[in-house]
């Protein structure tokens, strides 16, 4: 009725073969950043990690696998958004990039202080309304949720304070 899983000799771990497995990895999800690549590769290939670097290596060494490239990528990405550029610092690390590419990317943005006033004006007036905000608490609610999408104090303190009046 069952189908029983046959007895398999477990695989033998080469460095072809975890090279093949970077490989489809970035073909079947996409890019990947070297750090993130690698401790997938750790985990399925846990009793052998000999092969990993160096098929990592390889990969780097051909451009198959470009941390900068991706970063860059998935920060332009981001900056479209309505996110602050330190939301958009967390994100990327929490996709393994080095802090080194992280500030390259980020300084590579070209928002200006403006733009991002804006967006956290949109923020504001979505969950707050138009109107500067007086109540206290209110207030520091209101800077909260700026600060937590990534936005500076400055920039949140000026958005929550912003009347329309000022123009």
């Amino acid at each position: 009725m069952y189908n029983k899983k046959k007895n398999t000799k477990p695989q033998v771990i080469s460095y072809d073969r975890v090279k093949s497995y970077m490989q489809w990895m970035i073909e079947r999800y996409g890019d990947y950043s070297a750090k993130a690549l690698l401790q997938k590769a750790n985990l399925l290939f846990k009793d052998d990690t000999q092969f990993n670097e160096p098929a990592l290596a390889y990969l780097i060494e051909r451009g198959i696998v470009d941390d900068f490239r991706y970063a860059g990528r998935l920060t332009a990405s981001l900056s479209e958004r309505k996110i602050g550029p330190n939301k958009i610092k967390e994100k990327l690390y929490v996709k393994g990039f080095s802090s080194q590419v992280i500030n390259e990317c980020i300084s590579a943005i070209t928002t200006s202080e403006e733009e991002y006033l804006h967006k956290a004006l949109i923020l504001k007036i979505r969950k707050f309304g138009e109107d500067p905000i007086e109540d206290i608490k209110l207030k520091q609610k209101a800077l909260r949720h700026l600060i937590s999408k990534g936005f500076s104090y400055a920039i949140a303190n000026k958005a929550v304070s912003y009347s329309s009046n000022e123009n």
